[in-house]
Parts: C-alpha cells; sequence; structure tokens
C-alpha cells in the first residue's frame, strides 16, 4: 500500500474507550465462563457475580458515553481503498457490537432483578425492577447468555477483520483506532 495513504484516526477519547471495553469485554467473558462453575450459594460464587454485575453496569455506562461521544464528535471515514463489502461488513459488526453491548447488561440487570439478589453497582444499591421469580429469571438468564455467545461470535468477526487487514498489509486501515 502506498505510504500516501492519509489516516484518519478517531479521536483519542474514542480510542481510549475503545481499548478500554475490549480488555473489560475479554475479561467479563472469562468471568462469565468461570464464575457460573462455581458452587451455587459460596462466598466466591457471590463475590464473582457482584463483580460480574459492577463490571458490565460499567460497560453498559461506557456504551453510553462512546455513542454520546462518537455522536458528538464523528468517526472518520473508512479510507477509499477498502472494499464496498468491507465498509458495508464493517458497519454491521460495529452496530451489531453496539446492540449487543446495550442487551448485555440491561438482560443481565433484569435477570437479577428476578433473581431474588439486589443487584450493587460497585457497592451501591440500585433499584430492584422485579420479584424472586425464577422462571422469569431463568428467561432472561437465557436471553442473556444467548447474547453472550453471539457477541463472542461478533467480536471474533471484528478481529478476524483486523487479522484480514494486517495479512493484506493494510496497517493504514487499523492505525485508526491505535494511539500515535
Amino acid at each position: 500500500m502506498s505510504e500516501t495513504i492519509q489516516i484518519q484516526r478517531y479521536n483519542t477519547t474514542l480510542i481510549i474507550v475503545h481499548w478500554l471495553m475490549a480488555i473489560m469485554i475479554l475479561g467479563m467473558i472469562g468471568l462469565g465462563f468461570y464464575m457460573v462453575g462455581l458452587e451455587k450459594g459460596s462466598a466466591e460464587r457471590s463475590y464473582f457475580f457482584a463483580l460480574h454485575k459492577s463490571i458490565g453496569l460499567t460497560l453498559a455506562l461506557l456504551v453510553i458515553f462512546r455513542l454520546f461521544w462518537r455522536i458528538r464528535s464523528g468517526v472518520p471515514a473508512l479510507p477509499d481503498v477498502a472494499k464496498p463489502y468491507e465498509k458495508k461488513l464493517s458497519a454491521i459488526v460495529h452496530h451489531s457490537l453496539y446492540l449487543l453491548l446495550f442487551l448485555q447488561p440491561l438482560t443481565g440487570y433484569i435477570s437479577s432483578s428476578f433473581s431474588g439478589y439486589k443487584t450493587k453497582f460497585w457497592g451501591m444499591p440500585l433499584p430492584h425492577w422485579g420479584w424472586k421469580n425464577k422462571e422469569l429469571n431463568n428467561f432472561f438468564t437465557e436471553i442473556h447468555d444467548i447474547c453472550a455467545l453471539i457477541l463472542i461470535a461478533v467480536l471474533v468477526l471484528h478481529i478476524a477483520g483486523v487479522v484480514h487487514h494486517l495479512l493484506k498489509k493494510e496497517t493504514h486501515i487499523l492505525k485508526r483506532m491505535w494511539f500515535g
């Protein structure tokens, strides 16, 4: 690729929030798989569920902030060297990520509201929307789990796109979301 390609980068705030969220999301996936295997009723399981909820709600706030900041500051257009199908696929993947990153904490919070346990955000009690109801808790937990699997699949597509551009030596596209 020619060195004369003009790189339009995301602003520093969006880059920082992107990478912070990436680390948190990968951690949440690992934490989610780990904590469900712990003994029900154990202090360890309760601790990790509370941690998962707090990180998840923090991610929800970051998604809202990120959307607000994107609207406020705009995002750079993909370079002209990106093929139309790549631009379309990129838009689909990014919109799917935002939708799933909104649905995950929402379904988790609703599920928790029907679990009989109060949800705390880093120790602060939050409103309890429901009541103890095993069927509704299971229903929203199932939606939360399905969305998590879809999120993992979409993340794999997102990362595959990064690898695709690296293999094509199109690092100028990747530099859009990197520091420097």
